[in-house]
C-alpha cells in the first residue's frame, strides 16, 4: 500500500515506518509485511462464500477471489469457526465520523484548503478534515470503533479517511499526526477487525488495541506503550516495545532499542489545597530525569487539558485557575524526549473572591495607637469584607470578627498589649466567602502617657526658661514646646530631657503657651501633650535701661 506524507520527507528513501500492532509474542505479525486492510470473517453456521459475497461485497460475483485467497475447495461447505481473510477492496463502504467529543480552548478545524472554523463540542468531522489546538487547549475525539484519541496542546492532525465496511462490521481509520501530540486508546473494547493508522512525518503507527503516546518534534517521533505490545519498524527494522517501555523513531534510522520510561513519582507531598494564585508544585527528585511536564484536567480521566506546562526547574507553575477540583498529571522526561509513566495529583482551587491586600498595620509593624485602624485594598467586584484580629496565629478565638464595606476600620477598644494578628477575606456579591489573605503580625505598645506637670517648678530669668520635672519613666524623654498660640505653632522654642531638667531660650515678656510630653526612646512615639499658659515678666535689663535717662 502507497502512503502519503505531508512534508517533503515523503519523496526521500530515507523515511521512516512505525508499525504499531499489539502482539501475543514478539514475532513479527503478517500485517507488517502486508499492512492492506484485510477483513478478518468468522465463518457462522450457515455460511458460505456465496451467501457472505451477497452480504457484504460491492459485488456478489466477486466471491472466487476470496476462494482462491484463502484456498478454499469448496465455497458451499466451510468450518464454522474458521476464518476468512477478505480484502477491503471487495468490501461496501460506506463514511464514518470523528466525533469532537469534547474541547477546552481555542481549537478550530477546516477540510482542505477552506479557511479555519472554531470547534464546537459535538462537531461531527468527516474524512479530508484538519483539527488543530492553540496554547493551553486540547480536544477529544471518538472514532466509530470508539477509540479516543486526545489531542495535546499545540498540536495539527489530519484525519484522512473514516471508513465502514460490511455494514460496520469492520473500520478502517487513517490520519496524520502533522505535529504536537496524542494520546491513544485504540480499540478500548478489543473487537475485531478495528484498524487505526496514524501516519506522522516519520513513522506511522497501525493500532488493533492498545493505549500508547505519540509525539512529533520536527521529524523526530517518541512513543510511549502505556498497555499492550508495540511493533515499531523503521528504515527497514523493527524492534517489540512492551508495557513501561519506549522507543524514538528517526528518518531514516533504525528504531531505538526500547528503554523503560522514568517511574511515576510520588507525588503524595505536593499542595492539595491552593487559596493563593500561582500555583506552585515542588517537584521530587528523580535520577535521569531532564525535564517535567505538568497537565491539569478537570478530572482523573484528562479527557480535557485546561493547562500543560514543561520546566526544568525545581517546581511546575501555574498562573490561574477559576475555583474548583482539579488534577494533575506529571510526567518525568528522559535524555531520549520519551515521556514516563503517569503520577496523578488531584487538588482544590480555592482563591476567589481574591481577598484584599493588607496595607496597614504592616507585617511585624508595632503601632502605638490605643484604639487601632486597620486599612486595607479594595477589590473589584466585591461587596463586603470580613476582618479578624487574634492573639493567636490560628485565630481560633478571634478578638474581633467584622463584616463590612469600605477599605478601613477602626477597632471599638482598645487592644491588649503584645503580638497580635489580623486577616481580611472577599465576600462576593452571592455572599460567598472567598480565602482568607495571610496573616499580618503585628505588636500592639501603649504610647507614653501624660506628662505629669503638677510637681513642675518654673524658672525664669533673663536668658532661659528653666523646667524642673519629675525624672522620666524608664525608655522615656521629656520634650518642651513654647509658642504663642496653643495648637503650639509656630515653635518659639524647644527642647528634649532624659533627667526632667529643660532649658528654653527665654522670649520677650507676654503672654504663651507651654506644652510638654512624653516621648518613646525608641521610636520617638509621642504621648499626649499638656500645655499651660505662662506669663514672661519684663526683664530687670529693660529696667535698668530706663533709668539711664534719669541718671544723665
Amino acid at each position: 500500500m502507497r502512503f502519503s506524507f505531508f512534508r517533503k520527507a515523503i519523496f526521500t528513501p530515507l523515511l521512516a515506518f512505525l508499525f504499531v500492532i499489539p502482539l501475543p509474542s514478539a514475532a513479527a505479525p503478517a500485517e507488517l509485511q502486508d499492512p492492506a486492510p484485510v477483513w478478518r470473517y468468522t465463518v457462522k453456521p450457515g455460511d458460505n462464500l456465496i451467501n457472505i459475497a451477497q452480504r457484504y461485497f460491492i459485488r456478489s460475483d466477486q466471491w472466487p477471489k476470496v476462494q482462491r485467497a484463502n484456498r478454499i475447495e469448496d465455497p458451499l461447505r466451510m468450518m464454522p469457526g474458521s476464518v476468512l481473510r477478505i480484502p477491503v477492496g471487495l468490501l461496501r463502504q460506506a463514511p464514518a465520523a470523528a466525533v469532537l467529543e469534547s474541547i477546552n480552548g481555542a481549537v478550530r478545524w477546516r477540510t482542505g484548503d477552506a479557511d479555519w472554523q472554531t470547534a464546537r463540542s459535538g462537531l461531527r468531522l468527516a474524512s479530508g478534515a484538519a483539527l488543530e489546538t492553540q496554547e493551553d487547549s486540547s480536544a477529544l475525539l471518538v472514532l466509530a470503533d470508539g477509540s479516543r484519541i486526545l489531542v495535546a496542546p499545540n498540536s495539527q492532525i489530519v484525519l484522512d479517511m473514516l471508513s465502514l465496511y460490511a455494514g460496520g462490521l469492520m473500520a478502517d481509520t487513517r490520519m496524520r499526526l502533522q505535529r504536537g501530540q496524542a494520546d491513544i486508546t485504540a480499540n478500548p473494547e478489543q473487537r475485531p477487525n478495528r484498524n487505526l493508522k496514524i501516519q506522522t512525518p516519520s513513522a506511522q503507527a497501525v493500532v488493533r488495541g492498545t493505549r500508547f503516546r505519540l509525539g512529533v518534534v520536527d521529524d523526530v517521533t517518541h512513543e510511549e506503550t502505556i498497555g499492550g505490545l508495540v511493533h515499531v519498524r523503521s528504515a527497514g527494522r523493527s524492534v517489540s516495545v512492551p508495557q513501561d517501555r519506549g522507543t524514538v523513531a528517526r528518518a531514516g534510522e533504525a528504531p531505538m532499542e526500547p528503554v523503560a520510561l522514568l517511574e511515576a513519582v510520588d507525588v503524595s507531598a505536593l499542595p492539595d489545597r491552593f487559596e493563593q494564585l500561582p500555583m506552585r508544585f515542588p517537584l521530587p527528585r528523580l535520577a535521569g530525569v531532564t525535564e517535567w511536564r505538568g497537565q491539569i484536567a478537570p478530572d482523573a480521566s484528562f479527557e480535557r487539558i485546561l493547562l500543560g506546562k514543561s520546566t526544568r526547574g525545581e517546581s511546575l507553575t501555574f498562573a490561574d485557575l477559576p475555583n474548583g477540583n482539579y488534577a494533575l498529571r506529571l510526567r518525568a522526561v528522559d535524555a531520549h524526549g520519551l515521556q514516563g509513566l503517569d503520577a496523578v495529583h488531584r487538588f482544590t482551587v480555592f482563591a476567589r473572591p481574591f481577598p484584599p491586600g493588607l496595607q496597614s498595620p504592616g507585617d511585624l509593624a508595632t503601632i502605638r495607637t490605643a484604639k487601632a485602624r486597620f486599612v486595607w485594598r479594595n477589590v473589584l467586584d466585591v461587596a463586603h469584607y470580613r476582618i479578624q484580629v487574634s492573639v493567636a496565629p490560628d485565630f481560633s478565638a478571634p478578638l474581633y470578627d467584622e463584616t463590612l464595606g469600605g477599605d478601613a476600620w477602626e477597632a471599638p477598644e482598645e487592644l491588649p498589649e503584645g503580638k497580635l494578628y489580623w486577616r481580611a477575606a472577599s465576600v462576593g456579591g452571592d455572599g460567598q466567602q472567598g480565602p482568607w489573605n495571610v496573616a499580618a503580625a503585628f505588636t500592639y505598645k501603649r504610647g507614653p502617657g501624660a506628662a505629669d506637670l503638677g510637681r513642675m517648678a518654673l524658672q525664669i530669668d533673663s536668658e532661659k526658661i528653666g523646667l524642673k520635672l519629675s525624672p522620666p519613666p524608664d525608655g522615656l524623654f521629656y520634650e518642651a514646646i513654647l509658642a504663642t498660640e496653643k495648637e503650639l505653632a509656630p515653635v518659639l522654642a524647644q527642647a528634649r530631657s532624659d533627667d526632667g531638667w529643660l532649658e528654653l531660650q527665654r522670649p520677650d515678656s507676654g503672654s504663651y503657651h507651654l506644652g510638654v510630653r512624653l516621648v518613646d526612646r525608641d521610636d520617638n512615639t509621642p504621648g499626649p501633650i499638656s500645655i499651660q499658659k505662662i506669663e514672661i515678666p519684663p526683664s530687670r535689663l529693660w529696667l535698668l535701661l530706663l533709668l539711664v535717662p534719669l541718671a544723665l
